[in-house]
């Protein structure tokens, strides 16, 4: 219950209106690393190991070492099993299973003068969007209603004015046409009122499902200057899909039928599409045969992304218009003129600064030779460097503004580090590795990370190999139905995504 004439701190998050929100920027930014079979059997890192087509995502100098010709191709198949826990209701969501692609192309070795440069072109599924999330509970402290009687508010305008007028967020427009958000006296003051608030509890429930991914063709090239020196560079295209459906419903939970509000669900669906530019750089340093160093920079990944978005919003409030029924429901066509809103903006990714070590065991310009390796990478990189910006020169420049100092105040900096190691039988190996992927969120109540644990086998004879790898992701996150204004707390739900991949590598070597 919000008086009208009293000024309210608006907080509203963005995901209210309109979808490209520091939580979407968050999905596409927030990965663990893609590669080869090889490559995540060792936990993904790649740093200073080198030898790898997955050296062109990590560490580009390190396809230096090859002196041949690779052709590879990484087919896999992945599965996830998701959990949430939410105002004390523990529940599961529906099973996920499909394809993937793992790093795929080609590296041509040993080119150039004293055969001491290498180059290749490789394509890579490096982010995944496949993802449910369900959650419900009882809450009895706040309603997703609340932020929008709170901006109807603090906007100081009637109804009409208010559904006619294009700074008013669609959501809330929706709320005011249904009733959801209304005025009313009491106790002789005219107050803005949202029906949800005002029961004493009520059941939510969160339903998201999400797909697509980032998929990435990488062109690179590397030169070995000396026996103890390699750098290289590579250049990406990341090609975006992400498709995002949401119903989010609320019923009154405490069996009055006589309250004016029986129960409000949400629905929306988001299309987002676009491609972008990056590039990586990095520097390979073997100051004795059996030890590389590796120091690399990945740029931030610049996004020229479109989005499509349409929702809807019904309300039953009971008894308010008897004898009438009080359910209504509107699209937000009825207020934009189209049954789809299109936009178009940039994003901007974190870049990364990342440090590796390598120790391999018997080092030998014959790899036949070799008897294994141990490697680290280290990672650093800062969530807040996340950014939107306007289209060319759009009229709305202004709206991306306070999702830019949202990013600023709810995220932070994180490292991620990734270990590994290889033992060799001459032409069988064996492969283990672990990742981590530190939290994102500013916030220490926010428990968030991302694991991997993998293993996996290698078989390389007379020009052919095989690669066969299985990573074990043990991920945490959180999510917000909707965020509300200070000083209340905001409520979400914690997420837990069991799950993993298979992936093999088939190569041939020429």
């Amino acid at each position: 219950m919000k008086k009208i004439c009293l000024p309210i701190v608006l907080s509203i998050s963005f995901s209210h209106l309109f979808s490209q929100s520091p939580e979407v920027a968050l999905q596409i930014s927030w990965n663990t690393q893609a590669g080869t079979a090889r490559n995540q059997a060792i936990g993904g890192a790649m740093g200073s190991l080198g030898g790898d087509a997955s050296s062109l995502l990590v560490n580009p100098a390190g396809i230096a070492f090859y002196k041949t010709s690779d052709f590879i191709i990484s087919p896999g198949l992945h599965f996830t099993n998701g959990k949430s826990f939410f105002r004390d209701s523990k529940n599961s969501a529906q099973k996920i299973n499909g394809n993937i692609l793992g790093t795929s192309g080609f590296i041509i070795g040993g080119k150039g003068r004293r055969a001491k440069n290498s180059s290749g072109v490789i394509i890579s599924r490096v982010a995944n969007f496949n993802q449910n999330i369900y959650y419900k509970g009882l809450n009895d402290y706040s309603s997703f209603a609340e932020p929008l009687a709170d901006e109807f508010a603090e906007s100081n305008l009637t109804i009409g004015q208010a559904m006619n007028n294009n700074s008013i967020s669609l959501q809330t427009k929706m709320a005011l046409y249904t009733y959801l958000v209304d005025t009313a006296t009491i106790a002789g003051v005219k107050r803005v009122i949202a029906r949800s608030e005002l029961v004493p509890n009520r059941q939510q429930i969160n339903r998201i499902e999400t797909s697509g991914g980032i998929t990435e063709i990488t062109w690179g090239e590397s030169s070995e200057l000396n026996e103890k020196w390699m750098v290289g560079i590579s250049f990406g295209i990341p090609i975006i899909q992400y498709n995002r459906t949401q119903y989010y419903r609320e019923e009154d939970a405490s069996g009055n039928v006589n309250n004016n509000f029986n129960f409000f669900s949400y629905s929306e669906n988001i299309k987002v599409s676009g491609l972008g530019m990056n590039f990586k750089t990095g520097v390979i340093f073997r100051p004795q045969d059996r030890l590389r160093l590796g120091i690399a920079f990945h740029s931030p990944s610049f996004l020229t992304l479109s989005e499509k978005i349409n929702s809807s919003l019904a309300t039953d409030v009971e008894k308010l218009f008897t004898p009438a029924s009080g359910y209504d429901s509107v699209a937000s066509s009825l207020f934009t003129g189209s049954e789809t809103i299109k936009k178009k903006y940039l994003l901007s990714t974190p870049s990364k600064l990342l440090l590796s070590v390598s120790y391999v065991f018997q080092e030998v310009e014959d790899v036949v030779m070799q008897k294994g390796f141990l490697t680290a990478d280290v990672e650093y990189t800062n969530y807040k460097w996340m950014k939107f910006e306007p289209f060319e020169n759009s009229t709305d420049a202004n709206w991306y503004l306070p999702q830019n100092k949202i990013i600023n105040s709810i995220y932070k900096e994180a490292i991620n580090i990734r270990i590994g190691g290889e033992m060799k039988f001459k032409t069988f190996m064996a492969r283990a590795g672990v990742g981590y992927y530190g939290s994102p969120y500013k916030d220490s109540k926010l428990n968030a990370n991302k694991t991997t644990i993998s293993g996996g086998l290698g078989y390389r004879d007379k020009g052919f190999f095989v690669d066969v790898s299985y990573v074990h992701r043990l991920n945490k996150d959180v999510n917000f139905p909707y965020r509300i204004n200070p000083p209340k707390a905001n409520t979400f739900a914690s997420l837990k995504e069991n799950g993993g991949y298979f992936l093999l590598t088939f190569g041939i070597k020429r």
